[in-house]
């Protein structure tokens, strides 16, 4: 168990070391918050369509492999149907202040690609190229509930549900393109495949850029006063996972790979999605960006600390 946190720890913690030149840049005005828009359309345009397509690769195509991808989009149907309805719960009563609306989908929505998958291949590097195809399902089906019910809640508007986005937008459509080239078989050209690679390890160093520059555009003591936003964080860092784990352990009969990956993915730090949302709506962009540098940024204290019960799984 001593293991699993220290290369826990050390994983989260080169995460988080990215961020520090974005930080820098900004600090020194050698970028400007102009740019982050720019890096982060390269992220979404670029590098997250060839993660999804780069996910199914070396993934075999097999029956079981299928009824695997179907049953961990259900299992995640399930917690993010648990986590969103008791939040909702709790908290529809304050629904006046966006704040609450925010916490409610920001307790549920992690980072499981672009700081997923950098943990998975640490805690699991002897199964990591056969799970990693999980993080795109995950993605894809936190993508569709973030369109639907997650538009809604922090809206406060059904006007705001977009099934058009839900197929139009870069993530989805990656994988798309990613799900047809798995079922078809097609092979790629080895040139091709690195091109494909290189792009998608892109994305993680490049999301943690942006974070370290979204970080450099906040008030330090506005974002660590605010008690609600540790409150959120707790949910998400330690409910959610200890949630996820009570399924993994109850579900002996699964693949035991695709188990630990689910309870690592669950215990990701908050999505920058629910930022993304609030940038939409125009409402709570402050509240929800300190939402997510806290939650990423604690995220070396919890989740080694969690992760110390992924051995128990299997």
């Amino acid at each position: 168990m001593l293991t699993t946190f220290i290369v826990a720890l050390r994983a989260v913690a080169m995460l988080l070391i990215i961020a520090i030149p974005g930080y820098l840049l900004m600090k020194r005005r050698m970028l400007s918050e102009s740019c982050i828009p720019g890096f982060s359309k390269v992220l979404l345009f670029v590098c997250q369509p060839c993660l999804a397509v780069f996910s199914f690769r070396g993934v075999p195509r097999s029956g079981e492999m299928i009824m695997n991808i179907a049953l961990f989009a259900l299992l995640i149907i399930i917690i993010h149907a648990l986590m969103l309805g008791a939040s909702y719960f709790l908290l529809k009563k304050k629904y006046k202040n966006v704040i609450y609306r925010i916490i409610t989908i920001g307790t549920t929505f992690g980072n499981c690609a672009f700081f997923g998958i950098p943990i998975i291949e640490a805690l699991i590097p002897e199964a990591a190229s056969g799970v990693i195809v999980y993080t795109t399902v995950y993605a894809v089906v936190m993508n569709v509930l973030g369109w639907t019910v997650g538009s809604a809640i922090i809206s406060g508007d059904s006007k705001y549900i977009s099934f058009k986005k839900i197929f139009l937008n870069p993530a989805m459509i990656g994988t798309l393109v990613a799900i047809l080239i798995y079922l078809t078989g097609i092979d790629f050209p080895s040139d091709m495949d690195n091109m494909i690679e290189w792009t998608a390890r892109m994305a993680t160093p490049l999301s943690m850029i942006v974070m370290g520059m979204r970080l450099a555009t906040v008030n330090f003591a506005d974002m660590l006063r605010d008690k609600r936003i540790y409150v959120t964080v707790a949910v998400k860092h330690i409910v959610m996972p200890m949630l996820a784990f009570a399924i993994a352990i109850a579900l002996t009969g699964i693949n035991v790979d695709m188990r630990r990956t689910f309870f690592v993915l669950c215990a990701c730090p908050m999505a920058s999605i629910v930022l993304n949302f609030a940038e939409i709506v125009g409402e709570g962009q402050r509240d929800a960006a300190n939402l997510v540098l806290v939650s990423t940024i604690l995220s070396i204290v919890t989740l080694p600390f969690v992760m110390l019960l992924m051995p128990l799984i299997g």
